[in-house]
């Protein structure tokens, strides 16, 4: 039996990108291995035929996970940790480990993450990084850093996929919605570069198209620049917040002229994949993982770009052909990723995996 740690991926009904790719990856290895079990906080939204086993609290339930593994009376052949790295009370077991983790920004920026974050995703990991018997990144680029950082060589990529059903789109008018708009998605917090939207939203002329920004706030001041912006400038930026409908944000994708990223930093960037795989043109700052993931029709801007130079990227990205956004849809899939995972884990029954980085490559 395989099992998988979701207590912290499921503490809260808006998922991040990291929270959703621990759920796709349990139900995608579930469909392969029924057996596989999950520890949840919260079991909304799991099929009632996956084995889930739901908590009653938070991070006195993350860390005695290894206690409440031995209660159970189960005895896995791996526990696995797709989101958040693994209790220091597993050092303790004979349990094989295996982490997943998704970029190497708490060690490389880490001035910009809260000290909570910098306590569980450097700190703790740090701790761990040598228990874990199998330690993965999501994609090659941060595989490499990963080996470099925690100078462990055997650091390989497993893969990631879309976070939402980007075939279930809702009909749900969302009030106040520009006709022609820019989409940008994710978390407000400093690695997003979302000053430097504000910046080319203020620069934009009479004609230029409004922002749609959606995403929940997250950590540094960056969140009330946004929500005084938004306030201030209504025909500019409109801040969705609270959007935690997937096919909202499926519609957002299908309608957007065009996706922007600026980050800085990122391990996947799932909306830009999602966008794509909606045939949204896309404009993208120039990161070694945006030109491993971004689609062929993407746009690249440079850090030092003007806005003048921004505003004519968007407004010469065009939309693709159909065949472009259907070869694109290729690349990525939750049952790769699985079988991947499997493959690594010495799984015998995973089926070929030779498809998931020689195609993904993400």
């Amino acid at each position: 039996m395989l099992v998988f740690d979701l207590v912290l991926a499921t503490r809260r009904k808006a998922m991040t990108g990291v929270e959703r790719y621990g759920v796709h990856l349990f139900k995608a290895v579930s469909a392969i291995r029924p057996d596989t079990l999950a520890f949840v906080r919260d079991a909304e939204g799991f099929d009632p035929k996956l084995n889930v086993v739901q908590v009653p609290d938070i991070y006195r339930s993350w860390l005695m996970l290894p206690r409440k593994i031995a209660r159970l009376g189960v005895k896995p052949e791996a526990v696995i940790f797709p989101t958040a790295p693994a209790s220091p009370l597993f050092r303790a077991t004979d349990m094989r480990l295996c982490r997943i983790i998704h970029d190497a920004f708490p060690w490389n920026r880490e001035r910009a993450m809260p000290w909570k974050g910098r306590l569980l995703y450097r700190d703790v990991e740090n701790f761990m990084a040598r228990r874990y018997d199998t330690l993965l990144g999501t994609t090659e680029p941060v595989a490499k850093e990963l080996q470099a950082q925690l100078n462990r060589q055997d650091i390989v990529a497993v893969g990631n996929a879309p976070g939402v059903d980007l075939d279930t789109a809702s009909d749900a008018e969302i009030p106040g919605l520009p006709r022609e708009f820019v989409l940008a998605v994710g978390t407000v917090e400093p690695r997003k570069n979302y000053d430097r939207l504000l910046s080319v939203v203020e620069s934009g002329d009479a004609g230029a198209l409004p922002v749609v920004l959606v995403g929940r706030p997250g950590w540094g001041e960056i969140a009330a620049r946004v929500e005084e912006a938004a306030r201030r400038r209504p025909e500019r930026l409109i801040w969705l917040q609270n959007l935690n409908d997937d096919g909202a944000l499926v519609r957002l994708y299908r309608q957007a002229r065009c996706f922007v990223s600026l980050s800085r930093a990122e391990g996947f960037n799932m909306p830009l994949v999602e966008s794509a795989m909606c045939g949204c043109a896309v404009v993208c700052s120039d990161l070694p993982i945006h030109r491993e993931v971004a689609p062929p029709w993407a746009r690249f801007i440079t850090e030092d770009a003007s806005q003048e130079e921004f505003w004519k990227l968007v407004g010469s990205a065009a939309a693709p052909a159909h065949d472009a956004v259907e070869a694109y849809k290729r690349r990525f899939g939750w049952g790769n990723v699985a079988s991947r995972l499997l493959e690594l884990l010495g799984e015998k029954d995973a089926g070929s995996a030779s498809a998931s980085l020689a195609g993904q490559r993400n």
